[in-house]
């Protein structure tokens, strides 16, 4: 990210040229990643002459790229002062405020970028991913779609907006989405793993399996995609081929419940239960907050006739449930209270 804005260099001549020439040293020092030399340079031509706002734009940039962002935002708001209509000035600044978790004052600075540049797809967009933040999903829908129909061709656009469709439930226009920064992106394989997830949601099992294997393929260190493979193939009955990915993903990473949830899963619908609850505690301990194990939990109890343990994992269920999970949700409830009496 470098910030080169136009300059004049008047006043005392000797003093102008030398301004010019640590601006330019700083412009080749901060290309080759030589921040603090830039730096140095930088702070010397300030020094001579304060009034140069790319200086401070050039300055305030390292200091972004260097993750000090408070420093970051001084220098903007000064070069804002000497300059207030450079639009790229308020974009940046927003980086910094955004990485600072100001976000109110984000969202002011890219709607004045906007303002200043109405056909710059990039403000939409990061205002979009500010939009999201304040939980104005709506909002952020409008900016990415505004993003794509002044700039098609980027990917994370595509896929920004699939996010909020698949939130929304309209898997339609989510699939039609991740198709588009799938063919823009087509080595992406965080694209390609979106997809698999979202054919999971459509019922596409055969889809997400040939997705997710792709996903494996590229990185066979990716056990979340193994995972996932492990459910589809259970589900399908194929519980060889799922015992397979789930002990793939052990030897990768054995502390995250959701493969020790699959395992359970499998020895449940082997009719394996004793075996099934061991291995969703199991999961448990990786996290005790993990719903999907107090669900499971409570199918293998059902199957054993043991009410209280079934009340009390639904319970646990229902405690940690995500908030659209409306389908088990409504059923822990009705057992619930059907236990309850």
């Amino acid at each position: 990210m470098i910030l080169v804005q136009p300059i004049a260099f008047a006043g005392d001549a000797a003093d102008a040229d030398k301004v010019k020439q640590l601006y330019t040293e700083s412009i080749s020092y901060m290309q080759s990643g030589a921040y603090d030399r830039a730096l140095d340079c930088l702070n010397k031509a300030i020094a001579i002459d304060s009034s140069k706002v790319a200086l401070y734009g050039q300055r305030g940039t390292i200091y972004l790229n260097q993750q000090r962002f408070e420093e970051a935002i001084k220098d903007f708001t000064k070069a804002i002062e000497l300059a207030p209509n450079h639009a790229q000035t308020y974009g940046l600044r927003a980086v910094a405020y955004g990485n600072i978790g100001e976000t109110i004052d984000a969202m002011r600075d890219l709607t004045k970028a906007i303002d200043l540049e109405p056909d710059n797809p990039v403000y939409y967009y990061r205002r979009g991913v500010t939009f999201e933040m304040l939980k104005g999903e709506d909002y952020a829908l409008e900016d990415y779609t505004k993003a794509i129909s002044l700039k098609n061709d980027d990917s994370s656009y595509y896929y920004r907006r699939c996010m909020i469709y698949m939130h929304k439930l309209k898997h339609d226009l989510a699939m039609k989405d991740i198709n588009a920064a799938l063919e823009l992106n087509g080595d992406n394989m965080k694209l390609l793993s979106t997809r698999a997830f979202l054919y999971t949601q459509t019922r596409e099992a055969d889809k997400a399996i040939a997705d997710y294997e792709r996903v494996v393929a590229a990185n066979p260190q990716d056990y979340s995609a193994m995972d996932n493979l492990g459910v589809l193939y259970s589900d399908k009955g194929d519980f060889k081929r799922a015992g397979e990915y789930f002990d793939r993903s052990l030897t990768i990473n054995d502390h995250h419940p959701e493969v020790y949830n699959g395992k359970g899963y499998i020895e449940f619908l082997r009719g394996n239960q004793e075996s099934a609850i061991e291995l969703y505690n199991k999961a448990l301990k990786c996290n005790k907050e993990y719903s999907d194990a107090y669900y499971n939990l409570a199918q293998s109890y059902e199957t054993m006739k043991d009410n209280q343990k079934v009340l009390e994992a639904y319970k646990l269920f229902l405690q940690y449930a995500a908030y659209n999970d409306f389908e088990r949700v409504a059923q822990a409830q009705q057992r619930v209270e059907a236990l309850g009496n």
